[in-house]
């Protein structure tokens, strides 16, 4: 048999990472500097985490993020852009600062909790003020068989989305409206934390679709 020779890694062939902290599916972490490079051997790795934030598992439980939209939409072609609103012209009474936000999501397994909360891309971070913790008894799964939850974000304090929202559980689910948008300030995504009996695991947005945010809207 022909001896095979050793490969070599050029500087072409490593990886640079910025600093921070690498985590993999085993539960390990990876401190990384600004210089250091990482073999070949962890693009597998890495492209795992880049493509499944959405979805995840732990022993005793999985779950995925199907979406997150609006009320609001600035275009439909060729796919659906959806909008968050400071102030919106034309829109009904009482909802003139107002844009709703669904976050619908699937989960199973010994599920004992879910918090679900959207995250600004600026700081990254999840607002408390976006947040709601739902517990399993209280799931409600919409007609297409996924858990839902709707946030009415309102504006009218001055504050810009997303930094203040109303949790109201009860609320009516608004129907899609197409608006002219003008002066984004931002956008953000969602983030849903799935507590098993066991364990938990957060789910993000962030690579399957991210809000823009719009100080006016016309509808």
């Amino acid at each position: 048999m022909k001896k095979l020779r050793p490969v070599r890694l050029s500087r072409r062939d490593a990886l640079t990472f910025p600093q921070g902290l690498i985590t993999i599916p085993s539960g390990a972490a990876v401190r990384v500097g600004s210089m250091m490079k990482l073999a070949l051997g962890l693009i597998a790795a890495t492209a795992l985490l880049a493509s499944c934030g959405s979805s995840g598992s732990v022993a005793d439980g999985s779950g995925r993020i199907v979406d997150v939209t609006t009320e609001f939409t600035t275009t439909t072609n060729p796919t659906t852009q959806y909008a968050g609103c400071d102030n919106v012209s034309g829109a009904a009474t009482g909802r003139g600062t107002s844009t709703q936000v669904k976050v619908e999501f699937t989960a199973a397994g010994s599920v004992q909790s879910v918090q679900v909360s959207l995250a600004g891309s600026k700081t990254n971070t999840a607002d408390p003020n976006f947040s709601t913790t739902i517990q399993a008894a209280d799931l409600k799964k919409n007609s297409a068989g996924n858990y839902q939850v709707l946030f009415d974000a309102n504006s009218s304090t001055g504050q810009l989305l997303p930094a203040s929202i109303i949790v109201e559980p009860t609320q009516t689910e608004q129907p899609e409206k197409p608006v002219t948008a003008s002066n984004n300030v931002g956008s953000f995504y969602a983030l849903v934390k799935v507590n098993t009996a066991s364990s938990s695991f957060t789910l993000t947005s962030v690579n399957l679709r991210k809000i823009s945010v719009y100080s006016n809207c016309t509808i």
